[in-house]
């Protein structure tokens, strides 16, 4: 497995690398904001600035051609980065491969929300990865990232394709959204985060969802400091 599959599996995507045939060659599986931010390494906000060619350092496969974005850091949540820093963060240049193709302009006037992975010593995100503009970031994915995933990492969500959901433990909590939104868009991605609930001496901890909603207003959602 090439690094860059496996820092893919990480966040929760299938790749599928069908090299004679690209139509279809990448599938994400899904993926909750809380899993994405908890197996990032990096999670800011930060405008697209440019783009160059990666390190001629950087390894690859053959059929692998690489891009590297410049990103100024506005705001950092995890990991590096402070507000005026630069980012470089790397990405396959091919859809087909499940690479990120960025959407806007490199102008460096819209901020987006990434969540980025390290490998190796470079940051790298996909089309799977959780990269999306910061003005449709919902409230309470906001707050998520700015006060709730991170104290969920302990725990696990867990995809239900169909009903009964299988868990394996008390620190996993079932996401429905998919058995009514292909798409995974639903309540529990929106405004839910799977987070710790306190237990009684002796019993193992356990994990279920709470609403991000309830402390969490809308003027507290853009002030910028989140």
């Amino acid at each position: 497995m090439s690094p860059v599959a496996s820092s893919w599996l990480l966040a929760g995507a299938i790749l599928v690398l069908v090299l004679g045939d690209p139509t279809d060659a990448c599938t994400c599986a899904p993926l909750h904001p809380q899993t994405a931010f908890c197996h990032a390494d990096v999670v800011i906000r930060g405008k697209f600035v440019g783009v160059t060619p990666p390190s001629p350092t950087r390894s690859t496969e053959e059929f692998e051609s690489w891009i590297r974005y410049e990103i100024n850091v506005t705001k950092t949540y995890k990991g590096i980065g402070s507000p005026g820093d630069v980012l470089f963060i790397d990405s396959l240049e091919e859809e087909s491969l499940c690479g990120y193709r960025h959407p806007g302009p490199l102008d460096g006037k819209e901020e987006y929300l990434i969540m980025a992975e390290r490998q190796g010593e470079p940051l790298t995100i996909s089309l799977c990865s959780f990269v999306r503009l910061w003005g449709r970031v919902p409230p309470s994915q906001r707050r998520g990232v700015s006060q709730a995933y991170g104290e969920g990492c302990a725990c696990e969500v867990v995809p239900c394709h169909s009903m009964p959901c299988k868990l394996s433990g008390n620190a996993q909590c079932p996401w429905t959204d998919g058995l009514q939104d292909w798409n995974w868009q639903g309540p529990q991605a929106e405004r839910q985060a799977c987070l710790p609930r306190p237990s009684q001496p002796l019993e193992d901890s356990f994990c279920a969802w709470e609403t991000l909603d309830d402390s969490f207003s809308e003027a507290t959602a853009n002030s910028p400091g989140l």
